[in-house]
């Protein structure tokens, strides 16, 4: 097993240059020296890039989801758009539709460590956390650490119990951070699914299903084909009762 490829949620990286700096010149420059300096952080040179595409399946899964999100001013919302354009043309960034960049890093992830590879996951969203493998954040700079499937799993129970306020999730309410902790601590793995669910009804809180599916990053893409087909069904249906509803008035 050795770390040869460089998993990149690339998202995040032209967001943060866009968002300081508005010229062209710049955002080029910025992202040459952050892909530069990960490379050589982590002593791996090939790579693959996600980022955003067209659509997101958590949108038919929950139309609030991000929600609260204020719109970027026009300046900044073309030098983003000029960044993820970048990625594309000088990094080979592959466009992930229909999902997030985080599910395509998954999803290669996933496959790549089923081949004996174990690459290096590179973001700094905590989403990606929840899985096992090596991770590194560019923005921390930290050496690149593993994760075990145990503390991947304890990473997403405990994001189920409390939510994510910065895309709009809410767990369960007066649960923060430390209580989640105490819940499932000293649950073994197998066990903890059980003992959210008992939280979420002991709260009598009803959205955990929903939360599950927004916050777990897709796997395979047998999986994202699934669940593709099932909300893409769903939003037909919706779509012809709307007709329906439109034609009786």
């Amino acid at each position: 097993m050795f770390q040869d490829i460089l998993l990149i949620d690339a998202d995040s990286l032209y967001f943060r240059i866009a968002c300081s700096t508005q010229r062209q010149k710049d955002i080029r420059k910025g992202i040459k020296y952050t892909m530069n300096e990960i490379k050589r952080n982590c002593g791996v040179n090939d790579y693959l890039c996600a980022v955003k595409g067209n659509g997101n399946f958590r949108n038919n899964v929950d139309s609030s989801y991000k929600g609260q999100r204020k719109s970027l001013d026009p300046k900044i919302k073309a030098a983003v758009e000029y960044g993820r354009q970048h990625m594309i043309k000088e990094y080979n960034a592959i466009e992930a539709d229909d999902m997030e960049a985080d599910d395509l890093v998954s999803i290669w992830a996933y496959e790549m460590m089923d081949s004996g590879r174990e690459p290096i996951i590179v973001a700094i969203d905590k989403d990606l956390l929840q899985i096992p493998g090596w991770h590194y954040n560019f923005v921390k700079k930290e050496p690149p650490r593993h994760i075990d499937e145990d503390e991947a799993n304890l990473l997403l129970m405990l994001q189920c119990l409390v939510g994510d306020t910065a895309d709009n999730i809410k767990g369960i309410k007066g649960v923060g951070p430390k209580k989640a902790a105490m819940i499932l601590k000293d649950v073994p793995m197998k066990r903890r699914w059980s003992r959210v669910r008992a939280a979420y009804r002991a709260h009598k809180a009803s959205n955990l299903d929903t939360n599950y599916t927004l916050l777990r990053m897709l796997k395979s893409w047998d999986e994202y084909e699934e669940v593709r087909d099932k909300f893409k069904q769903r939003e037909a249906v919706r779509n012809e009762q709307s007709s329906l509803e439109g034609n009786s008035s």
